[in-house]
């Protein structure tokens, strides 16, 4: 099972992190907590669906955005970490929350052969690896066993910022994030302010920044419930979008399992 928490650097350099908890934004923010509900059953059950393979773009057609580019890492042994820490939340990619920079590391020795332009940034998406796409967890399985020479199609970020105004009302947020994560992804509108503002906030959009702001996703989510007008910084991966614009609904989780570290 994917690990939820990081650890330092020296013990996992590369590290999956998985979704593990699940809160409903439109409960009362006052007096709820995010809700942990471990799985009776010990199986995962994806908050998103699987994105349509009709949703993603053909290689022409995505190599020929500006904002898309192909990442070729090589890994000495075949195995062992790469310098990244994905997280897995939105079940269709893998999302960078953070790139180490230890020197001898595949991603730090990628980007120190590349033009700033096609280094692999924080906020990064990773669409494919080694071609294959459809589920995080394929990538992030084809991330371990994938051998010395590792392919990955590359999304850069659209970000953008709004303020939501509460005006006395729930943000009517379904959000998901792992405790020692870097975002809160947003599974769901419900009604809300959110709803009610008309603002560009869509289902797979991730929550980078409150009030200008970085953190944690437990102090992401602190900043955001204690403040009347939170100014969110939204990351947004294109695919994603439109992966969710294609389904008709969004398979809700009733039991969500905690995770246990593992390196990737």
């Amino acid at each position: 099972m994917w690990g939820c928490c990081c650890t330092e650097e020296g013990d996992i350099e590369a590290e999956v992190i998985k979704k593990d908890n699940v809160w409903n934004m439109a409960m009362n923010e006052d007096s709820s907590g995010p809700r942990i509900v471990e799985a009776s059953n010990g199986k995962h059950q994806d908050h998103f669906p699987t994105a349509p393979k009709s949703a993603v773009l053909t290689h022409g057609k995505l190599l020929q955005d500006e904002d898309v580019f192909k990442a070729v890492l090589e890994r000495a042994g075949g195995s062992g970490p790469l310098g990244l820490y994905l997280d897995l939340s939105d079940s269709m990619t893998l999302y960078i929350c953070r790139v180490n920079p230890g020197v001898s590391l595949p991603a730090h020795i990628y980007n120190s052969g590349v033009t700033p332009d096609r280094q692999l940034r924080d906020g990064d998406y990773i669409l494919e690896v080694n071609g294959a796409f459809g589920k995080a967890r394929d990538l992030a399985d084809n991330i371990k066993s994938g051998g010395k020479r590792l392919e990955l199609l590359i999304r850069r970020p659209k970000l953008f910022t709004h303020v939501l105004s509460k005006d006395g009302q729930s943000l009517g947020l379904d959000l998901q994030f792992a405790k020692q994560g870097w975002v809160l992804s947003i599974c769901k509108i419900l009604d809300g302010a959110v709803k009610n503002s008309g603002v560009d906030i869509q289902p797979g959009d991730r929550i980078v920044k409150v009030n200008g702001k970085e953190g944690k996703s437990d102090e992401l989510l602190a900043a955001l419930t204690s403040s009347d007008a939170p100014e969110v910084t939204i990351s947004r991966c294109r695919e994603v979008t439109e992966a969710l614009r294609k389904v008709s609904f969004l398979k809700v989780p009733h039991l969500m399992q905690q995770g246990e570290q593992t390196p990737a």
